[in-house]
């Protein structure tokens, strides 16, 4: 059973997150980032679909004094990221599992694609995520409120800084063996302003592999997971078994000339 709980309580950020121990014999363990929800822009992702798996399950809430922050800073405090990335240590030396990923879809994305090569781990699967942050909640955006809780005051500097976070961490890691699963869509709105101008940040990375959809049943950003969750489930069986496919560049859907 899951069990909430915090970690550094006592500190200005402390992190909101749920645990559940692994069944069977599994050795890996499974970090769940959650993307942004209405009304509650807070709450876990994934957790009605991950019932059958077997891994160690860490969901990790984006909840900083009641609104998201990215993971990443609180009034341009990056407080925030450091606490969660000693989470993210604590839980794996904790376990000492064999292997550890992460998942997250759209801020998830994001934040799955800023921890798992932050920290090495083997299987980063991100869904359309933004690589633009700052400007993804600048003045005038749908998440302007969260844009303020961030960074305090929303300025050209704060949104650069913020811009750069993602794409420098991927550009500049040493580490670059990692599998990294990417879920987008043609559909998507935010296709040519996230993720077709950020694919050059992949060009180091040998197990890079891109999953393209294109179909009459996406037509809005927050499609795109669960229209392929069969697909994502799939991934998370095999990196269960110690098993990381390589799909290179596919496309998936009903949508394409054929």
């Amino acid at each position: 059973m899951a069990e909430d709980r915090i970690f550094q309580q006592n500190t200005p950020y402390p992190v909101h997150y749920r645990f559940r121990q692994a069944s069977r014999d599994c050795q890996h363990l499974l970090i769940v980032m959650s993307g942004f929800n209405v009304p509650d822009p807070t709450i876990y992702d994934f957790t009605q679909v991950l019932g059958h798996c077997d891994s160690h399950l860490l969901w990790i809430k984006d909840d900083f004094a009641g609104l998201p922050a990215y993971y990443l800073c609180q009034d341009m405090s990056f407080g925030v990221e450091n606490n969660v990335s000693q989470l993210i240590n604590g839980v794996i030396q904790f376990l000492n599992c064999r292997q550890v990923s992460i998942v997250g879809s759209s801020k998830g994305g994001s934040a799955a694609l800023y921890y798992g090569v932050k920290h090495n781990l083997a299987n980063i699967v991100s869904v359309v995520p933004q690589f633009r942050i700052g400007s993804y909640v600048a003045t005038g955006s749908y998440w302007e409120n969260v844009g303020r809780h961030m960074m305090g005051e929303i300025t050209d500097q704060n949104i650069d800084l913020l811009n750069h976070k993602l794409p420098l961490m991927l550009t500049t890691a040493k580490n670059t063996a990692q599998n990294i699963y990417m879920f987008t869509s043609t559909g998507d709105y935010q296709y040519e302003s996230e993720i077709k101008p950020h694919l050059s940040c992949f060009e180091r990375y040998n197990r890079f592999n891109l999953i393209t959809s294109q179909s009459s049943l996406i037509t809005e950003h927050n499609q795109v997971a669960n229209y392929n969750i069969k697909l994502i489930l799939s991934l998370i069986y095999q990196f269960e078994n110690g098993i990381s496919p390589e799909w290179g560049s596919v496309r998936n859907g009903g949508g394409w000339e054929r």
